[in-house]
């Protein structure tokens, strides 16, 4: 429709509304008329980049609307990503130059996209620098709302890779091992970064943010050069569940007003399972104290309480021995279930007697600690 004929059809509109107002209903401006829709995708607002070795892996959600709010239409749009450094052009990655990425209402799986980026060698050496990258959404036309705002990542060097990565059990937990950098690097330190998961079948999630076969990333290690203490303790560790362990140096940095990190290669796997076979602390400070009240002898045996979260109780032993201090007889326990209290009366010693009394700390799986020892000199 011609511009002058659609003016004259809005002013008789306008005078047919006016002069009928009183009566009229539902009379209204028909606006500017809208152009029909180009079916844009929206512009990728939440573009993430992280480098780890000689990859970046960039992330962003496929938009579900155009440019004008409307639907997006299946099946299809095509993405492109490109690369470049700061102050230089941006320029199309051809591994990822109009992708087709399927257009899903309901699966919001797929519309999470991941692309991994290996940079050249250029880009792999010297110094760090500001990488940048954005991506761009196109119809089936080929027609786009633009390019993404760039995010940014670090070319350079990358950390060293962890070497001899490895892991042994303890009562405290699982205790991780490495080797250090070397003391005469001219690197800067670093942090290293432990990541954890479960093989196979997985416990119940112990925290709300906690998925039960979700890697972990559970640890910080600040490392310096010629670091004699290259390890760290994994507290969180439950017996019998096996896991597999990985290790990456990183090294933070501020460029300009960017805040970033740079990872090195992934260290190899390590694969361990915690077993509960290890005692608990061996009893400190015992003491003795023979006594006799209202003509009966006894001796009461104190000590240090065990610090130990699966502490079942304790197990008393006494001995008789010599002079010289060779038994000459056979050890009695002289509880029948582990004693609770750090502290125990024995009301049949002999007083005449010299004995050897032995308190050993017990574990809920049965593990028995080292004894702590006594000798009773006889009171008569």
């Amino acid at each position: 429709m011609e511009r002058p004929r659609l003016e004259r059809l809005r002013r008789a509109a306008w005078l047919v509304c006016g002069s009928f107002g009183l009566f009229a209903i539902g009379c209204a401006s028909p606006g500017p008329p809208r152009p029909p829709s180009l079916h844009l995708p929206q512009t990728v607002r939440d573009l993430t980049a992280s480098r780890e070795g000689d990859q970046v892996e960039v992330h962003f959600t496929l938009p579900q609307r155009t440019s004008d709010n409307l639907p997006l239409r299946p099946p299809a749009v095509w993405a492109t990503l490109c690369r470049g450094l700061e102050g230089q052009p941006c320029t199309p990655i051809a591994a990822h130059q109009n992708q087709q990425l399927p257009v899903s209402t309901t699966n919001s799986a797929a519309r999470n996209i991941a692309w991994q980026d290996t940079l050249p060698a250029s880009l792999t050496s010297g110094p760090p620098r500001l990488l940048l990258y954005r991506v761009q959404l196109s119809n089936p036309q080929g027609r786009s709302a633009g390019w993404s705002a760039p995010v940014y990542a670090l070319a350079g060097q990358t950390p060293p890779s962890i070497q001899d990565l490895h892991a042994q059990g303890t009562r405290a937990g699982i205790l991780l091992q490495w080797n250090p950098v070397s003391a005469s690097s001219n690197s800067p330190a670093f942090d290293v970064l432990i990541r954890r998961e479960t093989i196979g079948a997985a416990p119940t999630p112990t925290t709300k943010s906690e998925s039960a076969n979700q890697p972990t990333w559970f640890d910080t290690h600040a490392e310096t050069h010629g670091d004699a203490a290259a390890e760290t303790l994994d507290t969180s560790a439950q017996p019998d569940i096996p896991y597999r362990y990985v290790a990456v140096r990183r090294q933070l940095l501020q460029i300009g007003d960017h805040h970033l990190e740079i990872r090195g290669a992934l260290s190899a796997p390590i694969e361990i399972t915690l077993r509960d076979i290890f005692p608990p602390p061996a009893p400190t400070g015992l003491s003795a104290a023979p006594f006799t009240e209202s003509s009966r002898f006894a001796i009461d045996l104190v000590w240090d309480p065990v610090s130990a979260l699966d502490l079942a109780g304790y197990n008393i032993t006494r001995q008789p021995i010599d002079a010289g201090g060779s038994p000459t007889g056979s050890p009695q326990r002289l509880n029948v279930s582990p004693v609770a209290l750090p502290a125990f009366h024995d009301p049949s010693a002999d007083p005449t007697q010299r004995y050897r009394y032995s308190v050993t700390a017990l574990d809920r799986s049965g593990n028995e600690s080292a004894a702590a020892i006594v000798v009773v000199e006889p009171s008569t």
